[in-house]
């Protein structure tokens, strides 16, 4: 599969996709200098590499800039040139992104995204399974649950815990992500070995929803077995059950 840079390019061709995609570059001395002139706050991030290995965020302080991994305390850079070179140290020959750092919505002080769960079913058409929210674990920035020590809710609580949406102001949103997956899915058909992906969407303070990252290989159906109310993880072992059975006995062929 493409890195996030491809996903990225890709996805820029849509006029609908596109504007759900955060301002994103390859990083370089000169996309470093280019978008600390339009933002404040960045992620830097590992092309190829995915369930948020290899993050660093950085952003401008009031003494220069910092820059943390992860989790855990800041690294102070006095100069652009210093955080450049502590991210160089640590990206060394590798392709990295850079992306604007959305102003998330918050669950209890802490950023959340969303995950939608999208699958091939017995006829092999995309279908929407199930949604949940991953709440950052304390002074984590990133929402991976296993590495940022976060957990997981309902997309519900998460939205009416932050951003105090009225239900029909949910049902609205969910549409609209639900909506979204689809046109995702369907921009990708071509890529014929895509079974089941895991779409991650950020939500910002300002109620705006972003495109953040698609998961194709094998995104995790164990998210959903920690949820308290297990029937989308049923749900998600039924269809990929029932999918595989008709792709062995012939029924459907890869598209």
């Amino acid at each position: 599969m493409p890195g996030k840079w491809g996903l990225h390019t890709f996805y820029m061709k849509d006029n609908v996709i596109q504007s759900y995609l955060p301002y994103t570059r390859l990083f370089s001395w000169f996309t470093l200098n280019q978008i600390f002139r339009k933002y404040n706050s960045v992620y830097v991030k590992p092309n190829m590499s995915h369930m948020g290995k290899g993050i660093m965020k950085a952003w401008k302080s009031s003494d220069g800039f910092r820059l943390v991994k992860v989790k855990g305390r800041s690294k102070r850079c006095l100069t652009l040139q210093n955080l450049y070179e502590n991210i160089r140290k640590e990206t060394r020959s590798e392709t990295y992104i850079i992306q604007k750092a959305i102003d998330l919505a918050t669950f209890k002080g802490s950023s959340f995204d969303i995950r939608v769960m999208m699958m091939r079913n017995a006829q092999n058409h995309w279908s929407y399974v199930g949604m949940l929210a991953k709440v950052a674990g304390k002074s984590s920035v990133i929402t991976n649950v296993n590495r940022g020590g976060g957990y997981v809710i309902t997309v519900d609580q998460a939205l009416s815990g932050s951003l105090s949406l009225s239900k029909q102001e949910q049902r609205r949103m969910i549409r609209e992500l639900i909506r979204l997956s689809h046109r995702i899915c369907d921009r990708f058909i071509r890529y014929k070995y895509s079974s089941q992906i895991g779409i991650d969407f950020a939500v910002d303070s300002k109620k705006k929803l972003w495109l953040i990252e698609v998961n194709f290989d094998y995104p995790s159906h164990e998210l959903f077995a920690k949820m308290k109310d297990h029937s989308n993880y049923r749900r998600i072992k039924a269809i990929r059950h029932s999918y595989l059975n008709a792709l062995r006995t012939g029924k459907i062929k890869r598209k």
